[in-house]
């Protein structure tokens, strides 16, 4: 008898747990495992193989199976979105997402450390600010950016796209990615997660949802990096029309809209312009110039909720994939892979190390990181 054919002493009450953490029922997985009625019972015992192919399949430590009591997984940050869907599978996806960036920036934090990096000075710079135009005007001071600074680019993409670099020369971390790591399987929704923020004193780290919209991912980015200043670990989904009831949350959400669409500007512009012209200038969607103009008082909340209700719903475009190793660089993070790269290069991480951190493989990682691609 192999080793892998060796039955065990496990905790038989992990498989209905698994199933259940995963949103399935065992009826759900008889096709893959049919005996899995019998292993749940102890009818009938689970091979080491066997054991571990349900463990990866159902993303839990194979070590679970040997504790006498089942960890009780609490999700890292809050989330806030319009409704608590009753998906499990998707706020796992979700969960493992977090519990993965997590995990790089907890590296990461260290590896600044031990090269003497400063404190990030953007985390908790306005933590005893509520004002939403202060918190804006310290943002754009950091950055060394001016009121509608993203007027002058063509699209919402050289908005992100200019961003980005100042961002990460100031140690913040941004990954743009829809699934856990790459795995097409496990999804990401928009309508659970548009983003999220995880505040650390050396390594902020910001996740966007990219099947978003381009304008919905950049107000998101600011939304975020609100988070950053006001230091509040936190991820928003999907509140359509509905007011956001958390006042941390609700003070980000006020911050982003500033800082993309002004009020003293948006009072000069709305009478000459139509609401698809503020949408082009300011780099948004409609239901952000709504908000806006709801929000100066220029529209009444009956005429807000008939222009909102008459919009279309937002549906991403196909396409054919792309360029995979641009792709990735923006899934895993520039400034990540680059911190990675250099902990190899000094041996302060082995390459395997480095590879499972960014979630590819070593001949990904090394055309990754090959010249001219960093």
């Amino acid at each position: 008898m192999t080793a892998q054919n060796i039955r065990l002493d496990i905790n038989r009450e992990v498989f209905s747990w698994a199933v259940t953490r995963a949103g399935s029922t065992p009826k759900d997985v008889l096709s893959t495992y049919p005996k899995f009625q019998q292993w749940a019972t102890g009818e009938v015992s689970a091979t080491v193989k066997q054991l571990k192919d349900f463990s990866k399949k159902f993303h839990f430590p194979f070590g679970y199976f040997f504790l006498r009591d089942i960890p009780q997984t609490e999700p890292v940050i809050p989330f806030f979105r319009a409704a608590e869907e009753d998906d499990a599978k998707e706020n796992l996806y979700i969960q493992e997402l977090t519990n993965i960036l997590s995990e790089r920036q907890e590296w990461v934090s260290d590896y600044l450390r031990e090269n003497d990096a400063d404190k990030n000075s953007a985390v908790g710079l306005c933590n005893k600010e509520n004002n939403a135009k202060k918190i804006k005007s310290c943002i754009l001071d950091f950055l060394g950016l001016e009121d509608a600074w993203q007027s002058v680019l063509k699209t919402p993409e050289q908005a992100l796209k200019k961003l980005m670099p100042l961002l990460e020369e100031n140690n913040i971390f941004v990954t743009f990615n829809s699934v856990v790591n790459f795995d097409t399987h496990r999804p990401i929704p928009v309508k659970l997660c548009r983003g999220f923020c995880l505040i650390d004193d050396f390594a902020p780290f910001i996740f966007i949802n990219s099947s978003d919209s381009k304008n919905a991912q950049l107000f998101t980015l600011i939304h975020e990096l609100a988070h950053i200043f006001i230091s509040f670990s936190a991820g928003f989904g999907d509140f359509g029309a509905e007011e956001i009831s958390n006042s941390k949350e609700k003070l980000c959400d006020r911050v982003a809209a500033e800082f993309l669409v002004p009020e003293r500007l948006l009072l000069e512009k709305y009478k000459k312009h139509t609401d698809e012209e503020l949408c082009t200038f300011f780099k948004v969607s409609n239901i952000v110039i709504l908000r806006r103009k709801l929000e100066c008082g220029l529209i009444s909340r009956e005429d807000f909720f008939k222009a909102y209700n008459s919009l279309p719903a937002y549906k991403k475009t196909g396409g054919s994939g792309g360029d995979f190793y641009k792709s990735a660089r923006i899934r895993i993070g520039e400034k990540f892979i680059r911190c990675l790269n250099n902990a190899i290069v000094k041996r302060r991480i082995t390459p395997l190390e480095a590879y499972r951190l960014a979630g590819v493989n070593g001949n990904v990682f090394t055309k990754l990181t090959s010249r001219g691609q960093l």
